[in-house]
């Protein structure tokens, strides 16, 4: 038959574990959400005139250039590809994928233009807000975000 004594340490234990689980689940539920990173990050961003440009505007670039390689088959040919991105950059708990204007490549500021040029960024990487065009002959950055079915 257990004592008084007995009861009165089970009651403690129990309360001491419930107070301890309800102030983590307090810090756990008041807590920022971490930033999930689509890709490893390794090595630091080298400062280029683009990556000062982003600074300046209040960006932080978090991962250089990455390259995604692509299989696209056409009538059962496989077909290598790739798909670079400058740099991923972020401003507060917002996550962009940036691309560098080029000179051999302008893009075309209209719908279908912009369509053809960044949206397969925006499929690619789904946990992004976006995607940063940045031109350092101008000195600009254009964020560029799509909805699907947002426009008739």
């Amino acid at each position: 038959m257990p004592q008084q004594g007995d009861l009165f340490v089970v009651l403690l234990i129990i309360g001491i574990v419930i107070i301890v689980g309800w102030i983590r689940f307090k810090r756990w539920l008041y807590s920022p959400t971490r930033l999930k990173l689509p890709f490893p990050v390794f090595s630091p961003v080298p400062q280029t005139e683009a990556v000062r440009i982003m600074e300046l505007a209040g960006y932080q670039v978090i991962c250089g250039k990455k390259k995604v390689p692509l299989l696209i088959e056409v009538d059962d040919v496989p077909m290598d590809s790739r798909l670079f991105v400058d740099y991923f950059a972020r401003k507060g708990e917002e996550l962009y994928v940036v691309k560098v204007a080029r000179q051999r490549q302008p893009i075309q500021w209209t719908g279908s233009g912009v369509r053809e040029r960044l949206l397969p960024y925006c499929y690619l990487f789904t946990e992004t807000h976006g995607v940063l065009y940045v031109d350092v002959e101008e000195g600009s950055i254009r964020k560029i975000r799509m909805d699907i079915g947002g426009a008739e």
